[in-house]
């Protein structure tokens, strides 16, 4: 016996150990066998059919839902002189953002003021006009006269309430309010912040991030491949071992010229808010399946002499067991040579099978 073979057996016993975290475990006597205390440490996997179907890897980032989120611009110019709120933090509709202090809400209220103090003269000259033209001391043109200005003035204050609405001020402050419930993915101002009315950016944006969006690149090589409603997994490198289920709902039919790559579209489900705005993903899209196999994972499989083989558990022992590969497809080999429901070895299976093929 060569010395490989000699220690063999100890040294799987040694890796074996170590994957359990456990103490070593004594060998046998009997340095060529196997002892059960190993066998009850080994993982496996049962060998299952499964359905054959070509997946492609795609790269892509998560956004929030365009049709959940809502900017907030300042319809007035002034100064920011309270500032509620932090980039991140979860708001409610209708919750105060900021308060914004206006010489133009100033003079909106003011116009209110006057259109109020208007229509409560015009109302009393009305009044006044209609006893006396029952007294026949007022003409009729007299009281058609002051119709029309209590009207006018009713008119005038309908428009200064509206424009008052409209702003949301209440004397010199403008109040801005989140529009929707999210969290507040933007924030442009600070304290003490010029505000302009004609400004273009958005001085906050809130998102609700329950639903969210998942935009992955496709080469051109693979556009042919893709199709509406093909069913993908996401991954994220915060938590690559967590496999998120959705899938394609929408295909931008254009090319980025200057990345050769088309855009699609996954919307996800968010309600424990673990898939965050810029996180980068990985994409894998299952096609249409080809037929169904038996698989097992790629991992089990024991490459000897050009010769596949897998090592098999079965009644609390271990046997070799030739196979044929036909497809690997991410972590599954398709083959041939097992049943379905066979349990095959995932851990240290090399080590297993050369202590095996070594008596």
């Amino acid at each position: 016996m060569n010395a490989f073979k000699l220690y063999l057996p100890l040294l799987l016993i040694i890796v074996l150990a170590a994957s359990c975290g456990e103490h070593t475990v004594i060998l046998a006597k009997d340095d060529n066998a196997i002892p059960d205390s190993i066998v009850n440490k080994t993982e496996t996997a049962a060998v299952s059919m499964e359905d054959i179907a070509e997946s492609v890897k795609l790269n892509g980032k998560i956004i929030p839902n365009e049709t959940r989120q809502a900017k907030v611009y300042a319809l007035v110019s002034g100064k920011i002189n309270s500032l509620s709120v932090e980039l991140g933090d979860y708001v409610k509709k209708g919750q105060t953002l900021a308060i914004l202090q206006s010489t133009e809400v100033a003079g909106v209220a003011n116009d209110v003021s006057l259109a109020q103090s208007n229509v409560d003269i015009t109302k009393k000259n009305l009044e006044s006009t209609e006893e006396l033209f029952k007294s026949n001391l007022a003409t009729e043109k007299d009281l058609t006269s002051a119709k029309l200005e209590f009207n006018k003035a009713s008119s005038e204050l309908k428009r200064a309430t509206q424009v008052s609405a409209i702003t949301g001020g209440n004397n010199a402050s403008y109040l801005l309010k989140a529009p929707i419930s999210g969290s507040l993915i933007e924030k442009t101002i600070t304290n003490n912040s010029e505000v302009r009315q004609d400004n273009s950016t958005s001085l906050f944006t809130v998102a609700d991030l329950s639903m969210v969006w998942v935009i992955a690149s496709v080469y051109e090589s693979d556009i042919n491949k893709i199709k509406i409603g093909d069913n993908v997994i996401v991954n994220t490198l915060s938590a690559p071992e967590k496999n998120y289920q959705g899938k394609i709902d929408k295909i931008y039919d254009v090319l980025d010229p200057a990345s050769r790559t088309m855009k699609v579209r996954i919307s996800m489900s968010n309600p424990k808010n673990e898939l965050k705005p810029e996180m980068f993903a990985t994409i894998n899209v299952k096609g249409k399946p080809e037929g169904r196999m038996l698989s097992i994972p790629s991992k089990a499989v024991v490459l000897d002499n050009s010769k596949q083989y897998v090592v098999v558990k079965k009644d609390k022992k271990l046997l070799i067991k030739p196979v044929q590969v036909q497809k690997r497809i991410g972590d599954l080999s398709f083959i041939s040579g097992l049943t379905e429901g066979e349990q095959v070895v995932t851990n240290s299976q090399v080590f297993l099978f050369e202590a095996l093929n070594s008596n």
